[in-house]
Formats: structure tokens, sequence, C-alpha cells
């Protein structure tokens, strides 16, 4: 009896000494993930990031279960998003997500070898993210929403709106890459529509668009374009109550926007984009190497129109517009 005892005080000494370490091992073995939210809270994470972690749950990934997500808010700022990459590199996460330009080119700096699965808003081979789309060559791939290639569809949706328009004005955040490219791609697309725009720069952390609306209203303009970038999704609502208050109808790139006050956008479907996200990170974690993975392109494009901003500016949407929508907010 007293043999039977001591055998059994030994096999629960060891099941302690085993099952800590044991767990220690499993929590550093699972796969970690760098991301970067531009806007949200651990309370209340963006959508975009509710995305990604649907596409990863539907590939069998749980965040911490089998999987940990190392996810930080950069509250709209551009300036805190290096400084976050260099933390995932230091931990050596196993693939950092690019969700901007601003996160892809930090981390094409900081790393070699981590691969990045990119979202990038430009294209990447002139960027030079990748070699090419069909193999990018290196330890970056992903998805190129290619939103500055859609700004003349925008200008041709914002004319169906409003025939008669020829002043519009384009507010942009002037230290952003993405929107200094923008800027161009719409000054261009706007000669072909004979449409005169007014350029309104903000930048900084205290952006000045009081004055960039009065700039508008000088200048006479009849509507908005938004660039869309993470210092715009921190002013939305400021935003799109100035261009209420000055009876600007806008133009925008993200569904989002829309739901925040603005008029229309049209562009690629980012729930779709980030969902998709995740099938890259599951081949990456699976053995794939990055510089082999083909850079894709969206396949889903949404317009979303909100009436009650339309109601509020005196303004009919046409029909044919209104048919083509993918969700009307009222």
């Amino acid at each position: 009896m007293e043999a039977k005892v001591a055998v059994s005080v030994v096999v629960i000494l060891v099941l302690l000494c085993f099952c800590p370490a044991e767990a220690q091992q499993t929590t550093k073995t699972r796969p970690r993930i760098g991301f970067i939210s531009s806007t949200g809270t651990a309370e209340m994470p963006s959508r975009l990031f509710e995305a990604f972690r649907q596409g990863l749950r539907d590939l069998d990934y749980v965040d911490g279960k089998n999987i940990v997500i190392v996810h930080r808010y950069a509250e709209g700022r551009l300036d805190r998003m290096p400084p976050f990459v260099h933390e995932f590199v230091q931990q050596k996460v196993d693939v950092i997500i690019g969700v901007n330009n601003v996160v892809i080119r930090a981390a094409e700096k900081a790393t070699k070898t981590i691969p990045i699965v990119m979202i990038s808003s430009v294209d990447p081979v002139a960027a030079g993210y990748v070699e090419s789309f069909a193999r990018p060559g290196g330890n970056i791939t992903g998805l190129a929403w290619l939103a500055r290639e859609l700004s003349a569809k925008r200008l041709e949706l914002l004319k169906e709106v409003l025939p008669k328009l020829t002043r519009a004005a384009i507010l942009w955040d002037a230290d952003g890459p993405g929107p200094a490219v923008a800027f161009k791609e719409y000054t261009a697309a706007a000669r072909a529509f004979k449409l005169d725009l007014q350029s309104l720069e903000v930048r900084g952390s205290n952006p000045d668009f009081v004055g960039a609306f009065e700039v508008a209203r000088i200048a006479r303009t009849e509507a908005l374009i938004v660039v869309g970038n993470p210092l715009m999704s921190q002013h939305l609502k400021s935003i799109f109550e100035l261009a209420t208050k000055h009876g600007l109808p806008s133009m925008t790139e993200e569904d989002r926007y829309v739901i925040a006050g603005g008029l229309i956008s049209y562009g690629a479907s980012f729930a779709d984009l980030y969902r998709r996200a995740a099938g890259y990170v599951d081949r990456i974690l699976k053995g794939a190497n990055p510089a082999n993975l083909l850079v894709e392109q969206p396949t889903k494009f949404e317009i979303f129109i909100n009436l009650k901003t339309a109601k509020q500016l005196g303004l009919e949407i046409p029909r044919r517009v209104l048919l083509r929508a993918n969700e009307v907010i009222e």
C-alpha cells in the first residue's frame, strides 16, 4: 500500500513539473502575426481587423488558441506605425500584415526575412515592393487594390450624380505617400472630364479642416473628393459635417466614409481584401515562400450611397445610379 502511494506521489510531481513546461512550449510555438490597426481600440476593434480575423477563423485559426495576433493601434497617426513594425521585427513575429503603404515601406526597410502580406493601394511593382505580380521575388506578397487606378471611375460616377459639375475640390493628406499619388491621378482624370480641381491640403496630427473648407468656399467648388488614409479616417465626423454645412456632395473611396456621412463611395470591398489576406497567412505558415505567391487584385467592387446625406444636401440621386449601388443607407 505504501509503495502504491509513493508511486502516485511521484506521478503527480512529474505531471506538475511537466505540464507548465508543455504549456509554455505550446505558447511559444503558436505562430505570431503582427497587425496594426489605423483605427479602433482593444474594446472596439476596427471592422477590417474583424474581417481579417474572420478570414483566419474560416481557415481554422483562432486568435489566442492556435495563433497569436500581436495587435497594435495607431489611432490614425502615421508616425506611430514604423515603431510598431520595429516591435514586430524585434519580437520575430512569423508574418507582418502591411495594412497600408506606411506599414509596407517600414516593414520593407526593417526586415528581408519576415514575410509581409501587403494590402497596397498603389501599384506594388511601381512602388518597388515586388518584382512582378506573378513572381514577387522577395519577402513581400499579398493584395493590391489599386485605389488610384479607380480615380477616373469615381469622377465618372460623380458626374452621373452631378451632370452640371464643373468645379470640385480634393481633400488629401499632404504628408501621406498614398494620397500624393492619388492627387496626381485625380488631377489627370479631372482633365478628361473637363473639371477644375481645387487642392485642399491638410497635414499633421491636428489638420485644419475648417481652413481647407474655407478655401473650397472661396473657390466656389461644387463637390468634394476625399482621399482616404489613416489621418482622414480619424476625422470622418468632422469632415462630413463640414461638407454638409458647405453643401458639398462628396465622393469617397471607402464604404466606411459613406457610413460616417459621405454621399457616395466606389472602390474595392475592403472586408473582402482583409479576409483574403488571411489566406496568404495560411499558405505562408504552411511553408509557402512569399517570393512565389502571386500578388492578387480585387474581385469585388462596391458602390455605397447615403440617402440621408443626399436629403440634407437637397440632392436627388439618379435612379440608374441607385440601381447599381451595393448598399443604400437611409
